[in-house]
């Protein structure tokens, strides 16, 4: 994926009415954001000497509305997050305080399993102390959007059908291959449609947590909240527990589940001990799958490939669970079938602005 860093930089340098200052490109994961740390060796009207500048493209400025809604929230409930110094919406910028602290899937790779565990133990109180922190609030964006039924087919139907199988591995479903899909489809999707007000960050996953070791209070900080919504009590606990990034040993997420189960009191509110197991699984497989296709239409749109090495584990981790469920064998069987066929990374990519409506946005 090229970055045209020098041209974003004269536009800022015009912008700023000066170019005494570096550019440097950051990871944006797999997204059609891009981040910018910008460093002034004098001092400006911005608090700090670094500043981050997340872009935006032209057709999706709308995330800038999102994004500034959702943060305004936050800081009202107290959840650490970086600052928002400027918005210039149609430029699609926004300039923020860098994130403290070490991103959590850098700093996991230099971690023992003890140091792993004792940190994800951490993040579970950090994610119970969210989620009871953040109560309905009837404007705010993550309330209007839901989790709900028709939301998870959405996903099911554009980044399972669309994006990995048909994109990916370049395959048309038979008949009984649709049907299988929309029977496992729809079995899933109903029954992960809680209609409970909880705030689910929507991807609280390692590389967009923060963690400062050292401090006694708020050692976290999240970011890429932009795209939250009302739903599931137990989505971000497996998006952080079955992460593409961080591998967390089945000894430790069972003890971290159980830690959630003891001290989230919504949990034990709606669910018992067998719907909740089953929560976690029909979600592990719903992310985990969205997950695979996520990856592949991000490299449509963007070209990036770093993420289609996570492909197949994803799918790995949906189809462990769907072994649980002897009705979902023919979905299994689907998928086995596919991860024997060749596929083209390379096919069938889209045109400028080819993506669906915000309300159903991909992410």
């Amino acid at each position: 994926m090229l970055h045209d860093t020098q041209g974003l930089k004269d536009q800022l340098s015009t912008f700023f009415k000066s170019d005494n200052y570096t550019i440097q490109y950051l990871d944006a994961g797999a997204s059609v954001r891009r981040y910018y740390l910008l460093t002034f060796p004098e001092p400006t009207y911005f608090p700090l000497a670094d500043v981050v500048l997340m872009w935006l493209p032209q057709d999706r400025l709308e995330i800038i509305d999102d994004y500034l809604n959702i943060s305004y929230y936050l800081r009202r409930q107290n959840i650490p997050r970086p600052q928002v110094y400027e918005i210039h919406r149609n430029e699609g910028w926004i300039f923020l305080e860098p994130a403290r602290g070490e991103r959590l899937d850098l700093y996991m790779k230099i971690r023992t399993l003890s140091g792993l565990e004792t940190t994800y133990r951490k993040l579970v109180e950090f994610l119970v102390d969210l989620q009871n922190r953040t109560p309905f609030e009837a404007h705010c964006p993550a309330f209007i959007r839901f989790f709900d039924e028709e939301k998870y087919l959405f996903e099911f139907n554009f980044h399972v059908k669309e994006q990995l199988i048909k994109s990916y591995y370049v395959h048309n479903l038979s008949r009984f291959e649709e049907k299988a899909f929309h029977s496992f489809s729809r079995e899933i999707s109903t029954f992960l449609d809680f209609k409970i007000p909880v705030f689910v960050h929507r991807d609280f996953q390692s590389s967009n947590i923060f963690f400062r070791p050292r401090s006694r209070r708020n050692s976290f900080q999240i970011i890429d909240f932009q795209d939250a919504r009302s739903g599931s009590p137990v989505y971000d606990l497996v998006s952080l527990l079955w992460d593409s990034y961080v591998s967390v040993p089945d000894g430790i997420r069972d003890s971290l589940l159980e830690k959630f189960y003891l001290e989230q009191p919504l949990i034990r509110k709606y669910f018992n001990r067998e719907s909740y197991k089953k929560a976690i699984d029909y979600s592990i497989i719903q992310r985990k799958l969205h997950d695979a296709g996520a990856f592949i239409y991000t490299f449509r749109l963007t070209r990036n490939a770093n993420y289609l090495k996570y492909i197949d584990e994803a799918i790995r981790m949906a189809k462990n669970r769907m072994d649980f469920y002897p009705k979902f064998h023919n979905m299994i069987e689907i998928l086995a079938n596919m991860s024997g066929k060749k596929h083209d990374q390379n096919s069938h990519l889209p045109r400028r602005g080819s993506h669906p409506k915000r309300r159903a946005g991909p992410f």
